[in-house]
This record gives C-alpha cells, sequence and structure tokens, in this order.
C-alpha cells in the first residue's frame, strides 16, 4: 500500500522515483494523486512528500491530490518553448532537467508512469548527459515497485473496492432480472429467446442494458464486458457477438469489469448461465468448476504462497479428467488460464496466482479474483465461476461480489 512506498524505496536502494504522464490514463499518476485527475509529472524524492508538476490549466484540479503542486513555469517551460520552437521533445527533455536540478534530485532515480516509448526512451537516454548527477535505473526489481504498491490495499482503497462491488453486483443481478422477463419460442435446445412482441433478443441489447445501467450507478466500463455465447463463451476472452441471438441450453459466460467513475476502482465477477435450462454435460463442468471454486475459498489463508491455490487447482481439474496448461502445455480445452489475478487503480495486478509470474505471500488487505474455468470449443461451451474477493486487517476472507451462483437463468416472460 501507499505507506510502504519509502520502505521499498530504501529496499531498492532508490533515492527518488520520477512518475512521468502525457494525457494517456495514469494508473501510477492515480495511485499517487488519489485520482485527483491532474495529468501531470511526480518527483518522489526518498522519505519526502511528492510534488507534482502540471500545466497551467490544471492548477485547481491538481490541488485536490494533496501534493504540493508546482507548474511546468516554474521551471521555465515557457522559455524552453521559445528555445525549441515546434520541437516538443527538446522542450520536454529540458523541463525534466530543469525539475531533476530544481528539485535537487540527485543518485539512484526510477522513472515509471505512461508516455509515448519512443520519445521518453530517447529523451532519458539524453538526460543521462545533461543531469550526470542522476543514475536513472530500469532493472527487473525497480520495476516491480509499483507492483508491490499495488500488492495490498489501505482502507480508504478497501472502501473504494466495496462501493464499486456493490454496484456492479446490481448491474449483474438486474441483467439476470431483465432477461428473465422474456420468454423462448420453444423448449428444444437452441429456441429463440424473444420478449412479449416476439422480438428476438441479442446479445447486443443485453450488452445495450448493461451500459445503461453502469452508467446511471455511476460505472465506467472502458474495457466493455465479455458476454459470450455457446462456442464462444468456451474461449475465455471472446466477448460475444452483438448479433446473435440468445437461446435455451447454451452456456452464458458474463464477464463484467466497471470501475468506479469517481474513484477508479474496479470490480470483476464471472458467472456462468444456462437459459431455461442446462444441458447434462455443461451441468457436470459447471459443478466441477463450482467444487474447486469453494475449495479454494474455504482454504485461502494468510501466510500461504498465492501459487499453492494455483496448484489446488490443477490437481483437482487433472484428477477429474480435464486437460490443463500443466498437463497439456498450450491446450485450448480445460482449465486454460490462471486461478485469479489482484485488482485496484488496473484491471489486473498483483497479487498473482499463475506459476508463470511472481508468487505472493497472502497478505491482509491483498485484493484478488478466484476464478477457475473450463472451456471446450470443439463441444460447444465454457464454464466460468468469479468472485473478488480480500484479507480484511485481522486475516480473515471477505467477498466483495454479491451474485447467486445460479447455473439455470429461468424464463418468466
Amino acid at each position: 500500500m501507499k505507506s510502504d512506498l519509502d520502505r521499498l524505496m530504501r529496499e531498492l536502494n532508490l533515492d527518488a522515483i520520477f512518475v512521468i504522464a502525457d494525457e494517456s490514463p495514469n494508473p501510477y499518476n492515480d495511485y499517487l494523486t488519489n485520482r485527483a485527475r491532474a495529468g501531470g509529472d511526480i518527483v518522489k524524492k526518498r522519505d519526502q512528500e511528492a510534488v507534482l508538476i502540471v500545466g497551467g490549466m490544471e492548477v485547481e484540479i491538481a490541488a485536490k491530490s494533496g501534493l504540493k503542486v508546482y507548474t511546468v513555469y516554474d521551471f521555465g517551460y515557457a522559455e524552453l518553448l521559445q528555445q525549441h520552437p515546434g520541437d516538443a521533445a527538446s522542450a520536454r527533455r529540458g523541463l525534466y532537467r530543469n525539475i531533476l536540478r530544481q528539485l535537487g534530485v540527485a543518485g539512484r532515480v526510477a522513472p515509471y508512469g505512461v508516455a509515448d516509448v519512443a520519445d521518453t526512451l530517447r529523451i532519458f537516454a539524453d538526460l543521462r548527459v545533461d543531469v550526470p548527477e542522476v543514475e536513472f535505473i530500469f532493472d527487473s526489481q525497480t520495476a516491480e515497485l509499483f507492483a508491490r504498491l499495488y500488492e495490498t490495499k489501505d482502507e480508504r482503497e478497501i472502501a473504494a473496492l466495496q462501493e464499486a462491488a456493490r454496484l456492479t453486483s446490481q448491474v449483474v443481478c438486474e441483467t439476470r432480472d431483465f432477461i428473465s422477463q422474456h420468454h423462448a419460442e420453444g423448449n428444444a435446445p437452441g429456441s429463440r429467446v424473444v420478449n412479449a412482441q416476439g422480438e428476438a433478443l441479442t446479445i447486443g441489447a443485453v450488452k445495450r442494458f448493461i451500459r445503461e445501467r453502469e452508467m446511471a450507478l455511476g460505472l465506467d466500463d472502458p474495457e466493455g464486458c465479455i458476454f459470450a455465447q455457446g462456442r464462444d463463451s468456451a474461449f475465455p476472452h471472446s466477448v460475444g457477438e452483438d448479433g446473435d441471438v440468445l437461446q435455451v441450453g447454451r452456456s452464458l459466460i458474463f464477464d463484467i469489469f466497471p470501475r468506479g467513475l469517481a474513484s477508479g476502482y474496479f470490480h470483476d465477477v464471472t458467472r456462468t448461465w444456462c437459459i431455461g435450462y442446462a444441458p447434462d454435460e455443461i451441468q457436470a463442468v459447471y459443478d466441477d468448476v463450482q467444487t474447486i471454486f469453494r475449495r479454494v475459498l474455504d482454504t485461502l489463508k494468510v501466510g500461504e504462497d498465492s501459487q499453492r491455490y494455483e496448484i489446488m487447482t490443477l490437481d483437482y481439474f487433472e484428477a477429474k479428467g480435464h486437460p490443463t496448461t500443466r498437463s497439456h502445455p498450450g491446450t485450448f480445452d480445460g482449465y486454460v488460464h490462471s486461478l485469479g489475478h489482484g485488482l485496484g487503480l488496473n484491471i489486473h495486478e498483483a497479487p498473482s496466482f499463475s506459476r508463470n509470474r511472481r508468487s505472493s505471500v497472502l497478505a491482509p488487505g491483498m485484493v484478488f479474483t478466484v476464478e477457475p474455468g473450463l472451456y471446450y470449443p470443439e463441444r460447444g461451451f465454457g464454464v466460468r465461476i468469479e468472485d473478488t474477493v480480500y484479507f480484511d486487517q485481522t486475516g480473515h476472507l471477505r467477498t466483495l461480489t454479491d451474485v447467486p451462483y445460479d447455473l439455470v437463468l429461468p424464463l418468466r416472460g
């Protein structure tokens, strides 16, 4: 969490961090400014308060960050623009040089942030000459600084995540109710779902309903949701085809991950539904997924290595005869992704459960998803269940998601 920043800087032997920004979304900036939405650069010297440097139009917004605020003109930017007409990169290079020198930054400095890669690499290469008292650090351990900060959340962050969870859960339940108001043209597998006027209910119509409810409740959905039916649901990142009509007895994976419009903190939840009834083969796979989902939730414990639970999931699915990425590397069938991921200002952050990434020792303040799934493209269905959970300060596991787990979505229209 943010209060660990100076300690981690000491561990990494960093004298300062320099967070750069352009107009792109920037979670590093959001994190350090409490999402003041002032696009600017941040300098944080170890054991000193961070400062925020913005353009003149953003001074009032920047003040809401709680950081000490400067404008770029305090560092000679107006003069630099005159010296380098039509050469924004050179003016920016001079601005960064002046910022570092005027703020007395020296020693080991790690850059972070979001900006154009080519321009930024060139500028930092030049700054090594311009500001020889600064050594820019780009090693792999330093690159993990913000990931380690994101790994645990403070009370303010938990409150923001709880609110995003409450609103997202409401959207999922309202979407289920919206679909249930329709009826089926028949009972046979593949029968179309229609409204009272006989008009087909499409995936696109459901997504429009979802977006409208998100907007009404104050949720932002920058990535859109996954609402995939049948064979599409067997590809974990397939978002579904807007023109497809909902059908009876087909698997539907609904994975929604919006964020609070004001806070910027995400929620992530997935439910699998079968409209009208669930065919036996889908029900059997769903039961396997739900069994390991509950087993993981029942055994998650502070102090354990996160990868323990990934291995538990692999062991269970393989024992039930499902292919996994361990038993069948490169498989498109069975268990093809990891168990979960951290969640915060980024939809994917630490801690990780993947065997291919840095593991974490589970600790109070960690917020993460638990999302086992099984996928069978040639059989035409996929199944995933996902909740977002966290460890409170006493080490108890708390579930943020509040959505029923029923596989069958009955029609009442």
